[in-house]
C-alpha cells in the first residue's frame, strides 16, 4: 500500500484530501455533540486545521515522500530573503484591519495558521506538485492553483461572504501559482509554509476568525490585494526563470569536455 501511494502521487493526494476531511468533520461533529453552540468560523476552526495539518504531515512521512516534496531544509538564508517582497501582502492587510483579536484567543489563531500553512503547502506545493511536474512546469504550476483557489469557494457553506469568497478565489489561484512557482525556485518547502503561516497569522489576527470572515474589507481593497497577488505571480516566474538558467549554467559548467 505505501509503495502504491508512493508511486501514484495523484492517488496519495486524493486519499489524503478524503482522509483529513473525515477526520476534521468527526473531529468537529465530537466537538459540537458536546457543546452544539460552538461553530468553526468563530470556536473550532483551529482545531480542524490543526487536525488537517496533523493527519497530512503524518501521511507524508508515512508514505515516505516529504523529502521529495520538499520537507527539508533550505540550502541557505536566500532561500528565505527572495520572500521579502511578498511581505507587502501581509502588512497591508494589518495595516487596513489592524489587531482586534482578544489576547486569549490569539495562542488558537496561531495553532490555526500552523495548521493551514502546514496542511495546504503540503497538499498543494508537495503532493499534487510532486504528482503533476511529469507533466510539464506549466501544468505542475496551473492545476494545483487552481484546485487550491477552488477549495476556497467551500468558504461560502460555511459562513463566509459571495462576494469575499469570489476574489479570495482569485487571490489564492494567483497566490497558488506564486508559491509554487517559489518552491520549484527554491526546490524546498519550508519557506512556503513559513510565509503561508505568516500571511495567515496576520489575517486571522486581524479578524478574530479562522478565515471564513468577509465583512472587513472593501470592493477596492479587494482588488487591491488581488493585485498584489498578480504581482507576486509575476515576480515568482521571474525567479523561476532566473533559477532554471543558473541551474543551467552550472550542469554546462560540470560537463566533461568532449
Amino acid at each position: 500500500m505505501r509503495n502504491f501511494l508512493y508511486r501514484h502521487g495523484l492517488v496519495l493526494f486524493l486519499v489524503v484530501m478524503i482522509g483529513r476531511s473525515v477526520m476534521g468533520m468527526l473531529s468537529v461533529k465530537g466537538i459540537q455533540f458536546i457543546n452544539p453552540e460552538l461553530t468553526i468560523q468563530k470556536d473550532i476552526g483551529w482545531v480542524v486545521m490543526l487536525v488537517y495539518a496533523t493527519f497530512t504531515f503524518l501521511a507524508v512521512k508515512w508514505v515516505k515522500v516529504d523529502k521529495d516534496i520538499g520537507l527539508t531544509k533550505p540550502s541557505s538564508m536566500k532561500e528565505y530573503y527572495v520572500w521579502l517582497p511578498a511581505l507587502i501582502i501581509p502588512f497591508t492587510i494589518a495595516y487596513l484591519l489592524g489587531f482586534n483579536s482578544a489576547w486569549g484567543h490569539v495562542p488558537l489563531l496561531l495553532i490555526a495558521a500552523v495548521g493551514v500553512a502546514v496542511n495546504e503547502e503540503i497538499l498543494f506545493r508537495g503532493i499534487l506538485l510532486r504528482a503533476l511536474l511529469p507533466f510539464g512546469t506549466a501544468v505542475a504550476i496551473i492545476v494545483p492553483s487552481f484546485l487550491f483557489g477552488a477549495t476556497h469557494l467551500s468558504n461560502v457553506m460555511v459562513g463566509g461572504d459571495a462576494t469575499f469568497a469570489l476574489f479570495q478565489f482569485g487571490w489564492t489561484f494567483f497566490a497558488g501559482m506564486a508559491l509554487t512557482a517559489m518552491v520549484l525556485a527554491n526546490k524546498s518547502l519550508i519557506p512556503a509554509i513559513v510565509y503561508h503561516f505568516i500571511l495567515d497569522a496576520v489575517e486571522y489576527g486581524a479578524t478574530g476568525e479562522f478565515g471564513v470572515h468577509s465583512t472587513d474589507y472593501s470592493i477596492k481593497w479587494l482588488s487591491v490585494l488581488l493585485f498584489f497577488q498578480v504581482a507576486f505571480f509575476i515576480y515568482s516566474l521571474y525567479l523561476l526563470k532566473k533559477s532554471k538558467k543558473g541551474t543551467q549554467q552550472i550542469s554546462l559548467a560540470i560537463s566533461p569536455v568532449k
